[in-house]
């Protein structure tokens, strides 16, 4: 089981890493160019720390609680708990300085930028999860 949580973690780090990278790409081309502070070095490290903390977290819970499908329950509230409460911590956060000037005007709109990358890590494990853990 930990071999298949471990590439669980792997495979949803790097789905939600290329995801990030194509909605930022995609907000560049239409509204701002934000990668100063979302490179794809950041969005990586972010989403695999994510994911590399979901898989040992969901291995200490799964031996912790024997009934797999509590387990499952358990470890999905967390993660979901965990982007929302993300959002409100991004919220409270100041905002970045940009060398950009671009970005420097528009970053006011930074904060609203982020905020739909934080669901993806939990929504790529949710998604692989079904492939690996029965």
């Amino acid at each position: 089981m930990i071999k298949k949580t471990v590439l669980l973690g792997i495979s949803g780090g790097l789905f939600s890493t290329l995801v990030s990278y194509v909605y930022t790409s995609f907000y560049k081309g239409i509204i701002v160019d934000f990668t100063e502070a979302a490179s794809l070095s950041k969005l990586l490290s972010y989403n695999m720390l994510f994911a590399m903390i979901a898989v040992f977290l969901f291995i200490a819970i799964s031996k912790l609680i024997k009934k797999q499908h509590l387990a499952s329950f358990v470890m999905s509230f967390i993660l979901s708990t965990a982007s929302i409460a993300f959002v409100f911590i991004l919220l409270k956060a100041d905002d970045p300085t940009f060398k950009n000037e671009d970005a420097e005007l528009m970053k006011d709109f930074f904060k609203g930028f982020l905020m739909p990358m934080l669901f993806f890590p939990a929504l790529s494990w949710f998604t692989f999860k079904s492939l690996f853990i029965k």
